[in-house]
């Protein structure tokens, strides 16, 4: 599901007009992601904040400043690659270690949300032409 401003989650389930979704700031959310400006990549999980995202995984050695445009990248199959997540909001490099710790802001602002789009998974190009 996305809103104008970017990500905010999947649908888990329906049934009798209602849908259960995970938002991407659940902390039992996981989105597939990358920096958008040097490609790092990483995961983005939910704080138990309720607002913050965290960017799992992001290698120390990687550049990722605070301002950074986080997108999907596709490959976790839920979303398709390079819809907006949230920008950097914090960057921790230990001395050790081989990852950074990164947080996320999200672009949606989950108080406020109305109406949602809803993004269907496309078939596979070996289901199209089988």
């Amino acid at each position: 599901m996305v809103v104008p401003d970017g990500v905010i989650g999947q649908v888990m389930g329906v049934s009798g007009g209602h849908a259960k979704v995970l938002l991407i700031i659940d902390r039992n959310s996981a989105v597939d992601a990358l920096v958008q400006r040097t490609r790092a990549r990483g995961v983005v999980r939910g704080l138990s904040s309720g607002r913050e995202c965290r960017f799992d995984f992001a290698l120390r050695k990687k550049d990722i400043e605070i301002g950074d445009v986080i997108i999907t990248s596709g490959l976790d199959g839920i979303y398709p690659k390079g819809l907006r997540i949230g920008w950097v909001s914090k960057v921790v490099r230990r001395n050790s270690g081989i990852f950074q710790d990164v947080e996320i802001t999200p672009y949606a602002d989950f108080h406020k949300l109305e109406e949602v789009l809803v993004v269907l998974n496309h078939p596979k190009i070996d289901d199209v032409l089988n």
